[in-house]
């Protein structure tokens, strides 16, 4: 027969604390009022975040990666390698 062996008890946080959708990092859990339950953003990141979209005709460039695009579909590098001109016309 085998010998009773110590059984090690661990706990499990069957509820673990939700991250942050912006840095990925633990949020900690408000008992403030109950609409707190529901966030995903640190008040930090959520600043950030609106910082970014009121400047984002200056950060759209740098920090997401976007390219400006011509009235013909290519970027400015695109349109001076190609041999078309590019034709500008106002009404």
């Amino acid at each position: 027969m085998r010998d009773k062996e110590e059984i090690e008890v661990v706990e499990v946080d069957l509820n673990p604390a939700p991250l942050c959708r912006l840095c990925k990092k633990k949020l900690r859990k408000f008992r403030v009022s109950p609409e707190y339950n529901n966030r995903v953003y640190h008040k930090k990141c959520f600043e950030q975040i609106c910082n970014d979209v009121r400047d984002f005709h200056n950060v759209a460039y740098s920090k997401y990666g976007y390219t400006k695009k011509y009235s013909n579909g290519l970027t400015l590098d695109e349109n001076k390698k190609s041999k078309d001109p590019l034709v500008v016309s106002f009404d």
